[in-house]
């Protein structure tokens, strides 16, 4: 499914992308960028984004720590009982649905879906390094990065 050009600005934009290379990007003008991020008040969303993002990671992260607390407990709990049990030294596992939570969560963080956002910010950065080696090289490949997010975009 193909993202909109507006939709695509504004994650540029929230990015750190600036306006003029946003409009050479999407092949539209500068004065629709800006229209844009005036109308739908990017700046304000960014900003919110960024600190919703940094607040839902530190939960995430409360919750991981939470749950190998939990997790650490039982397991000693299952030693000590294997230790003191002389007739069953087996191990006990741990339920199931611990183990398919802290799976779950251990997925949120680790593996994060390849979206058009980190293939745009993986194109700055590499233009970016480019750039500080080699700046006629970045201009001749200015354009095929372009063409690049515009074809990702589309087949997205």
């Amino acid at each position: 499914m193909a993202i909109d050009k507006k939709s695509a600005a504004q994650e540029l934009f929230n990015s750190g992308w600036e306006q003029n290379r946003i409009a050479s990007i999407l092949n539209i003008s500068e004065q629709t960028i800006s229209a844009w991020k005036t109308k739908h008040r990017w700046e304000e969303k960014r900003a919110k984004k960024h600190m919703a993002a940094d607040v839902a990671e530190d939960t995430i992260w409360e919750l991981i720590n939470y749950q190998l607390s939990a997790l650490k407990q039982r397991k000693d709990q299952y030693e000590e009982l294997a230790r003191t049990n002389k007739k069953n030294t087996e191990l006990q596992m741990l339920d199931k649905g611990d183990v398919d939570a802290l799976q779950k969560l251990w997925t949120t963080v680790k593996n994060k879906q390849l979206d058009w956002s980190v293939i745009v910010n993986n194109i700055k950065e590499f233009v970016g390094f480019i750039s500080e080696r080699d700046l006629d090289l970045a201009k001749k490949i200015l354009s095929h990065s372009d063409d690049y997010l515009n074809f990702k975009r589309k087949n997205l």
